[in-house]
C-alpha cells in the first residue's frame, strides 16, 4: 500500500504555485522555439506545408478512411499517426503561444511535480491526443486545421484537479502546496465533491460559450476549439492514475 498524506504539512501549503519544474520550462522553450524557427527559417508556402503535415487536419484522415492511399497525402502515415501528438507544439501565432505557455505553467506544475518531467509530457501529449480525436469525430471529413498546446494542456488541468481539491481543500489553497504526497480525488471524486464538480461544469460552458461565439487566435487560423479542450480535459483527469507514482519520503 502507498503511504501518503492528505493534508499538506506548513511547508507544504506555502508551496509557491510558480516554481515550475524544469520540464514544464522546457516545454514551453519547445513552444516558443518551434514557432520562433517557423517564423525565422521557412518560407510561408513551407509553413503551410509544416502545418499540414502535422496538424490535425479531420479531412486528411477521412480521405484514408474513403481509400486514398497514404502516400498521396501530406506526410503519408507517418504523418497521420504523428500529427495527434505533434499539433501540440504548432501555433497559429505569438498571443497563441504565450496563452498556452501561461495556462502550461499554471496547471503543468503541479502535475509534473507529482509526476516527473517524463510521465507529466507523456500525460500531456495523450490528452492532446485525445482532445485531437474529439475534435476530429465532432468535424469528420471537414477541411479545418487544429493546432497548438491547448488540448493537452486542458488534460493537465483535468489531472490537477484531482490533486489541488484533495482533502477538501479550497482551489486557492490547493494550487499552491506540495501535491507530491497528497492522496489524489479519484475520477468520480472528482467528478461529484462540490469543489471539483462546479470547477469541471465552469470549465465546460466555458468551452461551450468560446465554441458558439468563435473566439479565435487570429492570422486566420480557425477559432478555438472547445471541443479538443473537453475532450482532452476528461482524458487526463482519467489517464491520471496510470501514471501516478507519489513520493514515499
Amino acid at each position: 500500500m502507498e503511504s501518503r498524506e492528505d493534508d499538506p504539512t506548513p511547508s507544504q501549503a506555502n508551496a509557491p504555485a510558480f516554481n515550475a519544474p524544469l520540464a514544464v520550462l522546457l516545454t514551453i522553450a519547445a513552444f516558443v522555439l518551434a514557432h520562433w524557427a517557423r517564423t525565422h527559417f521557412l518560407t510561408p508556402q513551407q509553413d503551410n506545408e509544416l502545418l499540414v503535415t502535422f496538424s490535425v487536419i479531420p479531412a486528411l484522415y477521412d480521405a484514408w478512411w474513403r481509400g486514398v492511399p497514404l502516400a498521396q497525402l501530406p506526410g503519408g502515415g507517418w504523418g497521420l499517426l504523428a500529427a495527434p501528438f505533434t499539433h501540440f507544439f504548432l501555433h497559429a501565432n505569438w498571443t497563441h503561444v504565450a496563452m498556452n505557455g501561461l495556462w502550461l505553467l499554471v496547471f503543468a506544475t503541479p502535475v509534473a511535480r507529482r509526476l516527473g518531467g517524463a510521465r507529466y509530457l507523456a500525460l500531456a501529449l495523450l490528452s492532446a491526443a485525445a482532445g485531437a480525436f474529439t475534435f476530429m469525430a465532432l468535424h469528420w471529413g471537414a477541411d479545418v486545421i487544429l493546432l497548438g498546446a491547448s488540448g493537452g494542456v486542458s488534460g493537465l488541468m483535468g489531472a490537477a484537479v484531482r490533486l489541488i481539491y484533495a482533502g477538501g481543500q479550497p482551489l486557492a489553497i490547493g494550487i499552491r502546496r506540495d501535491v507530491r504526497r497528497v492522496r489524489p480525488l479519484t475520477f468520480m471524486q472528482a467528478l461529484l465533491l462540490p469543489g471539483p464538480r462546479l470547477f469541471i461544469l465552469v470549465w465546460i460552458g466555458l468551452n461551450v460559450v468560446i465554441s458558439f461565439i468563435g473566439f479565435g487566435v487570429g492570422q486566420g487560423m480557425d477559432n478555438i476549439a472547445g471541443e479538443a479542450h473537453i475532450g482532452g480535459f476528461f482524458a487526463g483527469m482519467a489517464l491520471f492514475g496510470l501514471f501516478d507514482r507519489p513520493s514515499r519520503s
